[in-house]
């Protein structure tokens, strides 16, 4: 299944970075893409990365509550 598919370590930091930087994620899926080659090379779909990103904030928010 394709929503299935795995982020590696560097993808999930080129993501984080580019979410920092307040680049969209759509944007960030292109550029990605164009710098691996394609995006059948790429390894993930959309909807990997925007799934990525919600538990990250959902990780962070829960870690920045605990500090409270």
């Amino acid at each position: 299944m394709p929503s299935q598919k795995k982020i590696s370590e560097v993808q999930a930091l080129q993501i984080d970075l580019a979410d920092e930087t307040g680049i969209r994620p759509k944007e960030t899926n292109e550029l990605i893409s164009l710098q691996v080659g394609n995006k059948d090379v790429l390894g993930y779909i959309k909807q990997d990365q925007k799934n990525y990103l919600r538990s990250k904030r959902k990780r962070d928010l829960a870690y920045d509550e605990a500090d409270d």
